[in-house]
């Protein structure tokens, strides 16, 4: 393995010279500097990035921190991370912080490991999180990645809004005819979808439709852990009513697709009998059958947008608090009419 040592001795150096050179400081002569990239680059040498955060207290590591792994959604939001980290020379590490005891215990132990900047998603912020977060914000870029805490925290947060985008979905299926909308939300200690549902409730007022309590399904807690399973338990809740409604709307894809499967598989016709759309335009919607009618949100181009932040603060001299609020759009396919 080629070390710092062996660069120096090439260059006919001193290992600090090479430090330096490596590090981009201006002191250096220039000669000297070309002298030692040369060396670099003969022997093929690869700064430990390990040792230079020791020194510099920088890793240039994102830690991408999501609730659970089931859900396709947080796949694209790392490409989109990935895709920015790695092109400015960063690296990113996936925490998957639902087996955890505590988020801002995990949040400590990748601090205790100099990460550089946190991308924060989780299903319940308490004010006390929020909090945490605030006053970490003060010495390591944090963005939050849900309308929930970037409504509610001066952080900065980068979302898709989740009100008006379904809001607008009533008024869609308003618009072909349908009066009588149910909805599937997600368990109740899952927070960072709760303006969809009340955007869908705000959506009804402004048609004019009826807010039925028989029309809305909560999950259970295990929605958590299988959002398939929980969506065909929703289905089976429809099926049981006596008067069903005629188009169903979901918290997430994978409750839509799940409740979907279930209903056709009792002799329901989507979408001449029951519409269903669901939210986030994860790809298996697209290859379901029917295919998905959803509200997509940007996740990878989300991503993508997080870590510009957090690296534009890192390299930057100024912190200020950067709100990113993207646009649903609505993908009409199969399941609506």
């Amino acid at each position: 393995m080629i070390t710092i040592f062996d660069v120096a001795k090439e260059a006919n150096v001193s290992k600090s010279t090479v430090s330096r050179v490596v590090n981009n400081d201006p002191s250096v002569k220039d000669d000297t500097r070309v002298k030692v990239q040369a060396a670099i680059k003969k022997l093929n040498y690869a700064p430990s990035f390990f040792a230079k955060g020791i020194r510099t207290g920088k890793t240039k590591t994102i830690a991408l921190l999501v609730p659970e792994y089931t859900n396709m959604f947080y796949g694209e939001m790392f490409n989109g991370v990935e895709d920015m980290a790695f092109k400015k020379g960063y690296v990113v590490v996936v925490c998957n912080t639902g087996n955890a005891t505590s988020e801002k215990e995990y949040i400590n132990k990748l601090l205790e490991r100099n990460v550089d900047g946190i991308i924060y998603n989780t299903y319940n912020a308490s004010k006390s999180t929020i909090n945490f977060l605030e006053k970490l914000s003060q010495e390591t870029p944090v963005v939050v990645m849900d309308e929930l805490l970037g409504r509610n925290s001066n952080l900065n947060c980068v979302y898709t809004d989740g009100y008006n985008s379904s809001r607008e979905a009533v008024h869609y299926l308003t618009k072909k005819g349908i009066k009588e909308i149910g909805y599937v939300k997600n368990n109740k200690s899952i927070q960072a979808t709760k303006y969809r549902y009340q955007g869908f409730l705000q959506g009804l007022k402004e048609c004019r439709l009826k807010y039925k309590k028989e029309y809305i399904y909560e999950c259970t807690e295990e929605a958590k852990s299988n959002y398939m399973k929980a969506g065909k338990k929703a289905g089976e809740y429809f099926l049981s009513l006596q008067r069903k409604p005629s188009a169903i709307m979901t918290d997430i894809d994978l409750l839509a697709i799940g409740c979907s499967t279930q209903l056709i598989a009792n002799g329901i016709k989507i979408p001449e009998e029951i519409s269903i759309v669901g939210f986030d335009n994860i790809e298996l919607g697209e290859i379901s059958h029917p295919a998905l009618t959803t509200i997509a949100q940007p996740t990878r181009e989300m991503g993508c947008k997080a870590a510009e932040i957090i690296i534009d603060q890192l390299e930057g001299s100024e912190r200020q608090v950067e709100k990113m609020v993207f646009t649903g759009e609505l993908i009409v396919r199969d399941t609506t009419i």
